[in-house]
């Protein structure tokens, strides 16, 4: 969670170098006496603390006469004299800040006047990458009139400090970002600019907050506690992921590889056990003697669900488990299925759902994607690798899948999800429900592109879920207004979960944060 304290005292400082001009007018080192057309002022000045700065030069100029300039130099009790003209208002210049603070003299004569001002030097410094700047910012850095102090603390959920975190400040207005890296104990030190609204990211997840930053004259340090998950859980998530993947992706491969060898020898001998109705036109089946078994299976099916609701729960087949729970509801479909790679062992799930009719009358239509068409470069929003029909049979569904396995099979571990779904939206009428079916240990590669879907989306989650649910598709349910639904679920009150709450799917724990879900 997010805590802010923002600390404000009387301010001071900023700026580039000061450089003294040539007509410059030495004060004295004792009080002078006010005149009638001069009055007497007293300035002092301290540290937060309110230790005397001893010895500093100082610099007064008045912005209507910037040609003339009073210098003194503070005494041991940190304060310096000035004899300036009545009614008048002055900047307050230190060598490396311009225009710290201001003082004005009275418009009577025989006036004295006393100022006390802070002033922190401007220890830390910065470099500029770009539009990103980093800063090595000391312990001993004060805020100062241009900058706000930050002290940043960054955390898990179980209150553990995260070393090594990646933090970016975005400034809205100036395009500017501030880099910062957590130390040992999770903290982190910045010198912000003032006057701006910022976006704060970790470098897994954008925007988690946002804050303003005020615009005055007050000394100021924001205290900021962000708890998140961290970078190396991220990456270990990743790489798990990854791993069950090229796991399951081997297996498959290996039984393909076997059936392979069956096919050179008797292909027919293919029909006879376990399916895998693209790979067999591929294998050179003809069209007739797969539509004759796809059907003799689903004439099975049929049977076996008259007497077990529960089949595909028992079968493990989630994507049909999903779709026959959801039968009454979901009688006009636009289903978009990733047919990269990594789906190649659901997608006889898909035909066998078709084939089934279950729904009388049922008009669904298809998106099949495959991540680009093998395209070397997949920019946002436009990777396409898409294939559709519109037309309700299994000759039309089968042709098209092959077209698109034949055409890409993605190659990569993110998938264009959220782009073929703004297409699919293209293909939808009045009372249809936009259909995800995706694979559990694939990313989303264009989640920004998800405001412009504004349809609700029922994913449907094929593979393990041992590991917890990708929140890269809870999100899009979520941000829909959709629902999630595995292979003994439905989860449809997403839409209901605010920001900070923590709510429970199976046995993991995800934690909106920033606008995200995040698994704990």
């Amino acid at each position: 969670m997010r805590h802010f304290f923002l600390i404000c005292l009387p301010i001071l400082l900023m700026g580039k170098a000061y450089t003294q001009p040539a007509d410059t007018l030495i004060q004295p080192s004792t009080p002078p006496e006010a005149t009638a057309t001069h009055s007497q002022m007293s300035l002092k000045v301290t540290d937060m603390q309110g230790q005397s700065w001893k010895d500093m030069p100082l610099w007064l100029i008045n912005p209507e006469q910037p040609g003339v300039v009073y210098q003194a130099v503070t005494n041991s009790r940190g304060q310096a004299y000035f004899l300036l003209p009545k009614g008048a208002s002055y900047q307050v210049n230190a060598k490396d800040q311009p225009a710290f603070g201001e003082v004005k003299t009275l418009n009577d004569g025989y006036v004295r006047s006393r100022y006390t001002l802070f002033y922190a030097p401007k220890t830390y410094t910065e470099t500029e990458r770009g539009d990103t700047v980093f800063q090595e910012v000391p312990p001993t850095q004060q805020p100062i009139r241009s900058r706000i102090l930050l002290r940043l603390l960054v955390k898990n959920f179980e209150e553990q400090p995260l070393p090594d975190e990646d933090i970016y400040f975005n400034y809205q207005n100036s395009g500017k970002v501030f880099a910062v890296t957590t130390g040992a104990d999770g903290q982190a030190l910045l010198m912000l600019p003032r006057g701006d609204s910022i976006q704060l990211s970790t470098a897994f997840v954008p925007n988690v907050s946002g804050f303003e930053l005020p615009d005055d004259d007050r000394l100021g340090t924001l205290r900021l506690t962000l708890q998140t998950i961290g970078k190396e859980a991220f990456l270990k998530r990743a790489a798990e992921r990854a791993r069950l993947a090229a796991r399951r992706d081997s297996l498959y491969e290996l039984a393909r590889a076997r059936d392979s060898i069956a096919a050179a020898r008797d292909s027919l001998r293919l029909l006879s056990g376990d399916y895998d109705y693209l790979f067999l036109m591929n294998s050179g089946v003809n069209m007739k003697q797969i539509l004759e078994k796809v059907g003799e299976q689903a004439a099975a099916e049929q049977e076996q669900l008259s007497e077990n609701e529960q089949l595909y729960e028992l079968t493990g087949e989630s994507v049909k488990s999903a779709f026959y729970r959801n039968r009454a509801g979901w009688s006009s479909n636009v289903i978009v299925t990733d047919l990269t790679g990594s789906m190649h062992p659901y997608m006889d799930e898909v035909l066998l759902w078709h084939a089934l009719a279950v729904v009388p009358g049922a008009q669904n239509r298809y998106l099949f994607f495959n991540d680009g068409d093998r395209k070397p470069e997949k920019p946002i929003g436009a990777t396409g690798g898409f294939y559709t029909t519109e037309i309700p049979d299994m000759p039309a569904l089968l042709q098209t899948m092959q077209s698109t396995t034949n055409g890409g099979s993605g190659g990569e571990s993110e998938e264009n999800d959220i782009e073929a779904l703004l297409e699919a939206m293209r293909m939808m009428g009045e009372g249809d429900e936009l259909v995800l079916i995706a694979d559990n240990y694939s990313d989303v590669r264009d989640m920004e592109l998800l405001p412009q879907l504004r349809t609700p989306v029922r994913v449907v989650l094929a593979g393990n879920l041992d590991h917890g649910i990708n929140e890269d598709y809870l999100q899009i349910a979520w941000a829909t207004g959709g629902s999630i639904h595995t292979l003994t679920e439905d989860i449809e009150t997403l839409k209901t979960v605010n920001e900070g709450q923590l709510i429970t799917i199976g046995s993991h724990r995800y934690r909106m944060s920033g606008g995200i879900f995040i698994k704990e």
